[in-house]
């Protein structure tokens, strides 16, 4: 072997590809990119899962959880709920030694996330006398919750106290005017208003529990606060 003879091995060296040299080329006409269409294109590109362009398959599934925010529909909206049941306010009372059973006391526990709606079921037995924060209750609950010596506030936003009084064009909310216009409450339930968004408006409400956090964005507004 010489260097004037060295060879590279047998199919280790390729001749570049050559298109668009013309039909004789053998690689002329489409130039290696196939017929028309899409993909023979500069630029082309598609998306995952494309199909050819028929209806995408985002576009053919449902849609779900939509939920209407506005403060118009607040008073009537039902949203969702976390629920609790009897033996579960028992539960957590012991455990973390609370005072009420509330949102703030659930959530500084880290038992619901934020924003959540709680809903109390009369499943199991209480025997502590508490009160109870929640935002529905079941007849039977109640009854239960009130034989144990506690008592039971429904809470109401104070956002939601604004958008009924919009809706209905009321500047005083009274505990009536929410046994009317708020399907779930029964005659003499008892209202709790718990601070939420924004007061814009003048209002004054009566309710039997006001929070320091509502009473001071009402008060900003011109309004008054009567607790029952």
């Amino acid at each position: 072997m010489k260097l004037n003879n060295l060879k590279p091995a047998k199919g280790s060296v390729k001749s570049k590809k050559r298109i668009a040299r013309g039909v004789g080329s053998g690689k002329g006409r489409t130039a290696t990119r196939g017929h028309k269409g899409a993909k023979s294109r500069s630029g082309y590109s598609n998306k995952r899962e494309f199909q050819g362009g028929q209806m995408p398959l985002q576009k053919l599934l449902p849609k779900r959880g939509f939920k209407n925010t506005h403060r118009r529909y607040k008073s009537t909206h039902p949203g969702e709920y976390v629920v609790f049941n009897l033996n579960d306010i028992s539960h957590y009372v012991a455990k973390y030694g609370m005072k009420e059973f509330s949102y703030e006391t659930l959530y500084s526990n880290r038992i619901i996330q934020k924003g959540d709606k709680v809903k109390v079921l009369a499943y199991g037995k209480i025997e502590t006398a508490v009160e109870v924060f929640a935002h529905r209750f079941s007849d039977n609950a109640k009854k239960s919750i009130a034989e144990a010596g506690g008592k039971c506030y429904h809470v109401i936003s104070s956002d939601q106290l604004q958008g009924l009084a919009l809706g209905n064009k009321l500047e005083t909310v009274t505990q009536e005017d929410l046994y009317k216009h708020v399907e779930y409450l029964n005659e003499g339930d008892m209202i709790a208003v718990m601070a939420k968004g924004e007061v814009r408006n003048k209002l004054n409400i009566h309710a039997h529990f006001v929070s320091e956090d509502a009473k001071s964005m009402i008060e900003s507004q011109g309004g008054t606060v009567t607790q029952l």
